[in-house]
Protein backbone atom coordinates (compact mmCIF):
# COMPACT_ATOMS: atom_id res chain seq x y z
CA UNK A 1 0.00 0.00 0.00
CA UNK A 2 1.24 3.14 -1.04
CA UNK A 3 2.34 6.38 1.05
CA UNK A 4 -0.83 8.47 -0.46
CA UNK A 5 -3.49 5.79 0.68
CA UNK A 6 -6.81 7.41 1.63
CA UNK A 7 -8.40 5.88 4.79
CA UNK A 8 -10.77 4.19 2.66
CA UNK A 9 -8.21 1.80 1.15
CA UNK A 10 -6.50 1.14 4.82
CA UNK A 11 -9.71 0.77 6.58
CA UNK A 12 -12.55 -1.46 4.49
CA UNK A 13 -16.47 -0.32 5.25
CA UNK A 14 -16.48 -3.49 7.31
CA UNK A 15 -13.58 -3.01 9.54
CA UNK A 16 -15.13 0.68 9.86
CA UNK A 17 -18.05 -1.19 10.99
CA UNK A 18 -17.18 -3.15 13.52
CA UNK A 19 -14.91 -0.17 14.98
CA UNK A 20 -17.90 2.25 15.43
CA UNK A 21 -20.17 -0.60 16.83
CA UNK A 22 -17.78 -0.91 19.47
CA UNK A 23 -17.51 2.88 19.93
CA UNK A 24 -21.57 2.83 19.99
CA UNK A 25 -21.50 -0.45 22.32
CA UNK A 26 -18.81 1.54 24.78
CA UNK A 27 -21.22 5.09 25.03
CA UNK A 28 -24.31 2.73 25.41
CA UNK A 29 -22.87 1.14 28.80
CA UNK A 30 -21.74 4.79 29.73
CA UNK A 31 -25.76 5.99 29.67
CA UNK A 32 -27.50 2.83 30.54
CA UNK A 33 -27.77 3.81 34.05
CA UNK A 34 -28.37 8.27 33.87
CA UNK A 35 -32.11 7.87 35.06
CA UNK A 36 -32.77 11.58 33.87
CA UNK A 37 -33.94 14.81 36.04
CA UNK A 38 -36.36 13.65 39.17
CA UNK A 39 -39.46 14.92 36.80
CA UNK A 40 -38.37 13.14 33.92
CA UNK A 41 -40.04 10.43 31.84
CA UNK A 42 -38.64 7.46 33.96
CA UNK A 43 -40.03 9.26 37.02
CA UNK A 44 -43.40 10.09 36.43
CA UNK A 45 -44.09 7.14 33.78
CA UNK A 46 -41.69 4.62 32.96
CA UNK A 47 -40.95 3.25 36.54
CA UNK A 48 -44.42 3.49 37.38
CA UNK A 49 -45.10 1.63 34.73
CA UNK A 50 -43.06 -0.95 35.78
CA UNK A 51 -44.52 -0.98 39.24
CA UNK A 52 -47.57 -1.78 37.48
CA UNK A 53 -46.68 -4.83 35.30
CA UNK A 54 -44.13 -5.92 38.57
CA UNK A 55 -47.57 -6.42 40.62
CA UNK A 56 -50.18 -7.78 37.79
CA UNK A 57 -47.86 -9.53 35.51
CA UNK A 58 -48.78 -11.06 32.32
CA UNK A 59 -52.35 -9.18 32.75
CA UNK A 60 -50.54 -5.67 32.15
CA UNK A 61 -50.61 -6.13 28.82
CA UNK A 62 -53.96 -4.37 28.43
CA UNK A 63 -51.80 -0.96 29.06
CA UNK A 64 -54.86 1.07 30.22
CA UNK A 65 -52.33 2.15 32.95
CA UNK A 66 -50.52 4.12 30.36
CA UNK A 67 -50.53 6.93 28.46
CA UNK A 68 -48.89 5.04 25.22
CA UNK A 69 -50.40 1.80 23.09
CA UNK A 70 -50.29 -1.21 24.27
CA UNK A 71 -47.59 -2.59 21.84
CA UNK A 72 -44.89 -0.03 23.98
CA UNK A 73 -46.31 -2.14 27.23
CA UNK A 74 -45.60 -5.30 25.46
CA UNK A 75 -41.89 -4.25 24.76
CA UNK A 76 -42.22 -3.36 29.06
CA UNK A 77 -43.54 -6.53 29.79
CA UNK A 78 -39.88 -8.08 27.98
CA UNK A 79 -38.33 -5.73 29.55
CA UNK A 80 -39.05 -6.63 33.11
CA UNK A 81 -37.90 -10.15 32.42
CA UNK A 82 -34.48 -8.56 32.74
CA UNK A 83 -35.43 -6.29 35.65
CA UNK A 84 -34.22 -8.68 38.63
CA UNK A 85 -30.78 -8.78 36.82
CA UNK A 86 -30.38 -5.08 36.05
CA UNK A 87 -32.69 -3.04 37.68
CA UNK A 88 -35.34 -1.01 36.22
CA UNK A 89 -33.79 1.77 34.26
CA UNK A 90 -31.22 -0.31 32.88
CA UNK A 91 -34.04 -3.24 31.57
CA UNK A 92 -36.17 -1.03 29.64
CA UNK A 93 -33.23 0.77 27.58
CA UNK A 94 -32.06 -2.48 26.96
CA UNK A 95 -35.16 -3.33 25.05
CA UNK A 96 -33.81 -0.49 22.50
CA UNK A 97 -30.81 -2.46 21.54
CA UNK A 98 -32.35 -4.54 18.66
CA UNK A 99 -34.12 -1.35 17.32
CA UNK A 100 -30.63 0.60 17.63
CA UNK A 101 -29.27 -2.13 15.28
CA UNK A 102 -32.30 -1.99 13.33
CA UNK A 103 -32.16 1.61 12.80
CA UNK A 104 -28.59 1.58 11.99
CA UNK A 105 -28.80 -1.08 9.53
CA UNK A 106 -32.00 0.41 7.83
CA UNK A 107 -29.81 3.43 7.18
CA UNK A 108 -26.85 1.65 5.41
CA UNK A 109 -30.04 -0.05 3.74
CA UNK A 110 -31.24 3.23 2.71
CA UNK A 111 -27.86 4.52 0.98
CA UNK A 112 -27.60 1.64 -0.48
CA UNK A 113 -30.18 1.38 -2.44
CA UNK A 114 -30.27 5.07 -3.10
CA UNK A 115 -26.53 4.59 -4.03
CA UNK A 116 -26.02 1.16 -5.62
CA UNK A 117 -22.83 1.03 -3.51
CA UNK A 118 -22.62 -1.29 -0.73
CA UNK A 119 -19.64 0.01 0.72
CA UNK A 120 -21.01 3.04 1.03
CA UNK A 121 -24.34 1.46 2.53
CA UNK A 122 -21.67 -0.16 5.41
CA UNK A 123 -20.09 3.27 6.22
CA UNK A 124 -23.34 4.20 6.63
CA UNK A 125 -24.39 2.27 8.66
CA UNK A 126 -21.05 2.47 11.05
CA UNK A 127 -21.64 6.00 11.26
CA UNK A 128 -24.88 5.73 12.22
CA UNK A 129 -23.79 3.58 15.32
CA UNK A 130 -22.07 6.66 17.06
CA UNK A 131 -24.75 9.38 16.25
CA UNK A 132 -24.87 11.14 19.61
CA UNK A 133 -28.81 11.61 18.95
CA UNK A 134 -29.33 8.41 18.54
CA UNK A 135 -27.33 7.01 21.27
CA UNK A 136 -28.75 9.79 23.44
CA UNK A 137 -32.39 9.05 22.60
CA UNK A 138 -31.60 5.05 22.96
CA UNK A 139 -29.74 4.77 26.18
CA UNK A 140 -30.19 8.25 28.01
CA UNK A 141 -33.89 8.82 27.34
CA UNK A 142 -34.10 5.17 26.97
CA UNK A 143 -37.70 6.32 25.53
CA UNK A 144 -39.34 4.77 22.39
CA UNK A 145 -38.39 6.65 19.64
CA UNK A 146 -35.77 4.28 18.43
CA UNK A 147 -38.10 1.32 18.05
CA UNK A 148 -41.17 2.96 16.15
CA UNK A 149 -38.18 5.08 13.94
CA UNK A 150 -36.19 1.93 12.95
CA UNK A 151 -40.37 1.15 11.35
CA UNK A 152 -40.49 4.29 9.64
CA UNK A 153 -37.08 3.54 7.78
CA UNK A 154 -38.52 0.08 6.82
CA UNK A 155 -41.10 2.46 5.49
CA UNK A 156 -39.07 4.43 3.85
CA UNK A 157 -37.07 1.93 2.00
CA UNK A 158 -39.69 -0.40 0.75
CA UNK A 159 -41.24 2.79 -0.80
CA UNK A 160 -38.00 3.19 -2.83
CA UNK A 161 -37.98 -0.44 -4.01
CA UNK A 162 -41.69 -0.55 -4.63
CA UNK A 163 -42.64 -2.61 -2.28
CA UNK A 164 -45.84 -0.78 -1.53
CA UNK A 165 -47.21 -3.38 0.97
CA UNK A 166 -44.26 -3.71 3.04
CA UNK A 167 -44.12 -0.17 2.88
CA UNK A 168 -47.78 0.16 4.61
CA UNK A 169 -46.89 -2.48 7.19
CA UNK A 170 -44.07 -1.15 8.30
CA UNK A 171 -45.70 2.65 9.06
CA UNK A 172 -49.01 0.45 10.42
CA UNK A 173 -46.26 -1.09 13.07
CA UNK A 174 -44.51 2.81 13.62
CA UNK A 175 -47.92 3.77 14.18
CA UNK A 176 -49.14 1.54 16.54
CA UNK A 177 -46.03 2.38 18.78
CA UNK A 178 -46.47 6.21 18.48
CA UNK A 179 -48.54 9.02 16.81
CA UNK A 180 -45.40 11.28 15.77
CA UNK A 181 -44.93 8.16 12.62
CA UNK A 182 -47.51 10.49 11.15
CA UNK A 183 -44.91 13.34 10.58
CA UNK A 184 -44.37 11.23 7.59
CA UNK A 185 -47.70 11.41 6.25
CA UNK A 186 -47.24 13.70 3.60
CA UNK A 187 -45.21 10.99 1.64
CA UNK A 188 -48.11 9.24 2.36
CA UNK A 189 -49.71 11.11 0.41
CA UNK A 190 -47.12 11.77 -2.32
CA UNK A 191 -47.02 8.22 -2.78
CA UNK A 192 -50.45 7.69 -3.33
CA UNK A 193 -51.02 10.56 -5.43
CA UNK A 194 -48.07 9.94 -7.65
CA UNK A 195 -49.59 6.15 -8.11
CA UNK A 196 -46.58 4.47 -6.52
CA UNK A 197 -49.20 3.44 -3.78
CA UNK A 198 -52.69 2.32 -3.89
CA UNK A 199 -55.28 2.65 -1.56
CA UNK A 200 -55.61 -0.87 -1.01
CA UNK A 201 -52.14 -0.36 0.31
CA UNK A 202 -53.06 2.35 2.38
CA UNK A 203 -55.76 0.08 4.35
CA UNK A 204 -53.08 -2.16 5.67
CA UNK A 205 -52.03 0.60 7.95
CA UNK A 206 -55.44 0.44 10.14
CA UNK A 207 -55.28 -3.23 9.81
CA UNK A 208 -51.79 -3.61 11.16
CA UNK A 209 -52.68 -0.75 14.04
CA UNK A 210 -55.62 -3.10 14.73
CA UNK A 211 -53.73 -6.50 14.64
CA UNK A 212 -50.92 -4.75 17.48
CA UNK A 213 -53.84 -4.13 19.60
CA UNK A 214 -55.11 -7.69 20.08
CA UNK A 215 -53.49 -8.44 22.76
CA UNK A 216 -54.66 -5.95 24.88
CA UNK A 217 -58.06 -6.36 24.07
CA UNK A 218 -57.49 -10.27 24.75
CA UNK A 219 -56.29 -9.28 28.12
CA UNK A 220 -59.52 -7.12 28.81
CA UNK A 221 -59.30 -3.59 27.08
CA UNK A 222 -62.30 -2.15 25.22
CA UNK A 223 -61.64 -1.36 21.52
CA UNK A 224 -63.21 2.11 22.08
CA UNK A 225 -60.00 2.80 24.03
CA UNK A 226 -57.52 1.15 21.88
CA UNK A 227 -58.70 3.08 18.94
CA UNK A 228 -58.52 6.10 20.95
CA UNK A 229 -55.38 6.19 22.83
CA UNK A 230 -54.29 8.68 20.77
CA UNK A 231 -57.04 10.84 21.26
CA UNK A 232 -56.10 10.90 24.88
CA UNK A 233 -52.78 11.77 24.76
CA UNK A 234 -53.51 15.46 23.68
CA UNK A 235 -54.74 16.67 26.88
CA UNK A 236 -51.34 15.51 28.30
CA UNK A 237 -49.38 18.59 27.84
CA UNK A 238 -50.37 21.93 27.67
CA UNK A 239 -47.56 24.13 26.66
CA UNK A 240 -47.07 24.80 23.07
CA UNK A 241 -43.39 23.41 23.05
CA UNK A 242 -41.69 21.26 25.57
CA UNK A 243 -37.72 22.13 24.72
CA UNK A 244 -38.25 21.76 20.91
CA UNK A 245 -36.04 23.88 18.66
CA UNK A 246 -38.94 25.53 16.79
CA UNK A 247 -40.43 28.66 17.03
CA UNK A 248 -43.07 27.54 19.32
CA UNK A 249 -40.57 27.95 22.14
CA UNK A 250 -40.49 31.84 21.90
CA UNK A 251 -44.52 31.84 21.10
CA UNK A 252 -45.64 29.60 24.29
CA UNK A 253 -47.08 33.15 26.23
CA UNK A 254 -50.03 32.94 23.24
CA UNK A 255 -53.17 31.95 24.10
CA UNK A 256 -53.07 27.66 23.81
CA UNK A 257 -55.95 27.02 22.33
CA UNK A 258 -55.21 29.45 19.20
CA UNK A 259 -51.36 28.25 19.26
CA UNK A 260 -52.73 24.95 19.01
CA UNK A 261 -54.90 26.14 15.90
CA UNK A 262 -52.45 28.42 13.94
CA UNK A 263 -49.82 25.46 14.06
CA UNK A 264 -52.02 22.76 12.88
CA UNK A 265 -52.92 24.81 9.79
CA UNK A 266 -49.32 25.90 9.55
CA UNK A 267 -48.35 21.65 9.76
CA UNK A 268 -51.28 21.28 7.46
CA UNK A 269 -50.06 23.99 4.92
CA UNK A 270 -46.41 22.68 4.81
CA UNK A 271 -47.66 19.11 4.78
CA UNK A 272 -49.45 20.18 1.70
CA UNK A 273 -46.54 22.11 -0.34
CA UNK A 274 -44.15 19.51 0.37
CA UNK A 275 -46.73 17.06 -1.41
CA UNK A 276 -47.17 19.45 -4.44
CA UNK A 277 -43.11 20.24 -5.09
CA UNK A 278 -42.56 16.40 -4.48
CA UNK A 279 -44.16 15.48 -7.87
CA UNK A 280 -41.01 17.81 -9.52
CA UNK A 281 -38.14 16.16 -7.70
CA UNK A 282 -37.80 13.03 -9.57
CA UNK A 283 -39.13 10.58 -7.33
CA UNK A 284 -36.32 11.46 -4.71
CA UNK A 285 -38.46 9.71 -1.72
CA UNK A 286 -35.57 9.28 0.66
CA UNK A 287 -35.06 13.33 0.03
CA UNK A 288 -39.09 14.38 0.74
CA UNK A 289 -38.96 11.13 3.82
CA UNK A 290 -36.51 13.08 5.60
CA UNK A 291 -37.91 17.02 4.82
CA UNK A 292 -41.24 16.04 6.10
CA UNK A 293 -39.52 14.52 9.00
CA UNK A 294 -37.43 17.70 9.38
CA UNK A 295 -40.59 19.99 8.75
CA UNK A 296 -43.00 19.02 10.47
CA UNK A 297 -41.98 19.18 14.58
CA UNK A 298 -40.31 22.38 13.19
CA UNK A 299 -44.14 23.99 12.27
CA UNK A 300 -46.52 21.75 14.36
CA UNK A 301 -46.94 22.94 18.30
CA UNK A 302 -47.20 20.26 21.05
CA UNK A 303 -43.28 19.33 19.77
CA UNK A 304 -40.20 17.90 22.84
CA UNK A 305 -36.81 17.97 22.18
CA UNK A 306 -37.01 14.33 21.16
CA UNK A 307 -39.32 14.96 18.23
CA UNK A 308 -36.70 15.48 15.61
CA UNK A 309 -35.32 11.78 16.26
CA UNK A 310 -36.79 10.58 13.14
CA UNK A 311 -35.07 13.65 10.56
CA UNK A 312 -31.70 13.26 13.36
CA UNK A 313 -31.54 9.64 11.52
CA UNK A 314 -33.05 10.35 7.97
CA UNK A 315 -30.86 13.22 7.00
CA UNK A 316 -27.82 11.06 7.66
CA UNK A 317 -28.84 8.30 5.02
CA UNK A 318 -29.76 11.53 2.88
CA UNK A 319 -26.09 13.23 3.10
CA UNK A 320 -24.65 9.73 2.19
CA UNK A 321 -26.71 9.89 -1.02
CA UNK A 322 -26.75 13.84 -1.42
CA UNK A 323 -23.68 15.44 -0.32
CA UNK A 324 -24.84 18.88 -0.30
CA UNK A 325 -27.03 17.67 2.62
CA UNK A 326 -24.14 17.24 4.74
CA UNK A 327 -24.62 20.44 6.23
CA UNK A 328 -27.84 19.91 7.14
CA UNK A 329 -26.68 16.73 8.59
CA UNK A 330 -24.41 18.20 11.06
CA UNK A 331 -26.66 21.18 11.74
CA UNK A 332 -29.78 18.89 12.48
CA UNK A 333 -27.82 16.80 15.12
CA UNK A 334 -26.65 19.97 16.61
CA UNK A 335 -29.79 21.36 17.39
CA UNK A 336 -31.56 18.04 18.56
CA UNK A 337 -28.83 17.32 20.64
CA UNK A 338 -29.00 20.78 22.29
CA UNK A 339 -32.46 20.56 23.10
CA UNK A 340 -31.70 17.32 25.09
CA UNK A 341 -29.05 19.23 26.95
CA UNK A 342 -32.01 21.21 28.57
CA UNK A 343 -34.20 18.15 29.43
CA UNK A 344 -31.53 16.92 31.25
CA UNK A 345 -30.90 20.38 32.95
CA UNK A 346 -27.14 21.02 31.28
CA UNK A 347 -28.67 24.11 29.75
CA UNK A 348 -31.42 26.46 31.00
CA UNK A 349 -33.82 26.31 27.64
CA UNK A 350 -33.52 25.07 24.10
CA UNK A 351 -33.50 28.56 22.65
CA UNK A 352 -29.95 27.92 21.38
CA UNK A 353 -30.91 24.85 19.38
CA UNK A 354 -33.20 27.09 17.75
CA UNK A 355 -30.22 28.59 15.48
CA UNK A 356 -28.69 25.33 14.50
CA UNK A 357 -32.15 23.35 13.92
CA UNK A 358 -33.58 26.92 11.21
CA UNK A 359 -30.46 26.54 9.49
CA UNK A 360 -30.16 22.77 8.89
CA UNK A 361 -33.69 22.69 7.59
CA UNK A 362 -33.26 25.52 5.28
CA UNK A 363 -29.95 23.50 3.91
CA UNK A 364 -32.48 20.83 3.65
CA UNK A 365 -35.35 22.84 1.76
CA UNK A 366 -32.36 24.48 -0.46
CA UNK A 367 -31.47 20.39 -1.16
CA UNK A 368 -34.64 20.36 -1.95
CA UNK A 369 -35.38 22.79 -4.99
CA UNK A 370 -32.07 22.20 -5.65
CA UNK A 371 -33.30 18.55 -7.11
CA UNK A 372 -36.11 20.43 -8.99
CA UNK A 373 -33.72 22.21 -11.11
CA UNK A 374 -31.03 19.28 -11.61
CA UNK A 375 -31.09 18.22 -15.32
CA UNK A 376 -32.16 14.50 -15.79
CA UNK A 377 -29.24 11.99 -15.99
CA UNK A 378 -27.05 12.19 -19.14
CA UNK A 379 -28.46 15.54 -19.95
CA UNK A 380 -25.97 18.33 -20.63
CA UNK A 381 -25.70 20.66 -17.29
CA UNK A 382 -26.02 24.48 -18.52
CA UNK A 383 -23.37 26.90 -17.42
CA UNK A 384 -24.31 30.38 -17.21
Amino acid sequence: MGRGATLHEKLSPTVLLALMTCAGFSAALALLPLAGPPDGDFALFLIPWMDVIRERGFASISGEFSAYPPPYIYMLNAASLLEPIFGTVVAVKLINIPFVVATALGIGALVTEATGNQDKGRLATAVSFVIPTLLVNAFAFGQADVIFTSFLIGFVLFAMRGKSHSAALMFGLALSFKLQAMFLSPLLLYLLLSKQMRVRHLLLIPLTYAVMMVPAALAGRPWAELLSVYVGQAGLMSDLSLNAPNPWWFLRSIDYRAGVIAGLVAGGLAGAAIVAVSFRTKGQILLVATLCAAVMPYVLPKMTSRYFFIADMLVIALAFTLPRAWPAAVLIQIGSLVACLSYFSLLASAAPALIPMTLGIAVLIYCFFGEIHRPPTGAPVRRT
